[in-house]
């Protein structure tokens, strides 16, 4: 199970390489769902918006099929990073919590506590990455790769540039990661518990006691409702966050700009920008692209929590043998 058990048999190292491997699984299968995300966050208001279809069809149209994967590689090593780094601290901080004498009935503000400390260390490393892999997803020619968008960020506004939206980040994917890992870890038992078939006499207190089939219908049910929970919550942030790191952007012509990547929104303060967004566009213009987004957060909790718990499984096994 996610989170520190007294009973588990796994090191943090080896949950590192399991966050590590569902990290890279689950962005090279939800990354379309993320170029389209964010062409539809940054997105001016019109009289007519785009659908997702129209979208995705301008993509295919004028970029071909392989647009759909712009940032991808970036996207790996952010997908790494971010997941590791969110697993790691958070088995780490609530080893720490639970092993001190703590009230039971506190675990799960613990857990909450635990999850924005890795929701926020999560946020600080890898906020760089995630400005490259942004703008190579509006523009890629101007950003590909690490080292050139790396120095196309910084032509543009200088080190600062690489922290842009960072406030933002931390304020959604603190709390966010908090969500979900506690929403997750109250869900998970509940449906483990109706889903064991062990006898009385099993305990269902051990990790290693749990069956592959159950651990994954188990984790998909407890990560689709952290997932659309914690992303619902935060998500004004999540749009912020988007048209932050584009602040100092600058389009140039001799770089090839896509129909869905021009007339961008962009802001510079957070709180600004938030109240901005309510002026032009009402209430709702903070939640721009929230569908797409559910998607994207549902699909990618459910590949990363299942795998991630399906790979310690196997890791476990592997250490009987």
């Amino acid at each position: 199970m996610v989170g520190y058990r007294i009973d588990d048999e796994m090191s943090p190292h080896q949950k590192i390489i399991a966050g590590c491997l569902s990290g890279a699984f689950s962005r090279f299968l939800t990354q379309p769902l993320d170029v389209l995300k964010i062409r539809t966050q940054l997105e001016k208001r019109k009289k007519r918006q785009r659908t997702l279809i129209e979208t995705g069809r301008k993509i295919l149209y004028e970029e071909g099929f392989l647009a759909f994967w712009h940032g991808h590689n970036l996207g790996q090593v952010h997908s790494i990073l971010s997941t590791s780094s969110q697993f790691y601290v958070y088995e780490l901080t609530t080893k720490y919590a639970f092993q001190s004498s703590v009230d039971p009935k506190y675990r799960n503000i613990l857990e909450f506590l635990c999850g924005i400390c890795a929701g926020s260390c999560s946020a600080t490393l890898v906020t760089p990455l995630e400005v490259i892999r942004v703008r190579q997803m509006i523009v890629q020619e101007q950003y590909k790769g690490l080292f050139n968008g790396a120095r196309a960020v910084y032509r543009s506004g200088g080190l600062l540039a690489f922290y842009e939206g960072w406030a933002a980040g931390v304020l959604m994917l603190g709390p966010q990661v908090g969500i979900t890992f506690s929403v997750f870890s109250f869900i998970q038992p509940i449906v483990l518990d109706h889903l064991d078939s062990c006898t009385e006499d099993c305990d269902h207190t051990k990790v290693t006691s749990q069956k592959p089939e159950h651990l994954v219908l188990a984790s998909s049910i407890a990560a689709l409702v952290s997932g659309f929970v914690s992303k619902v919550a935060m998500y004004p942030f999540d749009l912020a966050k988007r048209r932050l790191q584009i602040a100092s952007h600058k389009t140039e012509d001799k770089f090839f700009t896509p129909t869905t990547s021009r007339n961008l929104v962009k802001c510079t303060h957070l709180f600004q920008c938030i109240a901005d967004t309510v002026k032009a566009e009402g209430f709702t213009g903070l939640y721009r692209g929230l569908r797409v987004t559910i998607c994207k957060a549902l699909s990618t909790n459910i590949l990363t929590f299942t795998s991630y718990e399906l790979i310690c499984h196997f890791i476990r096994e592997l250490g009987k043998r």
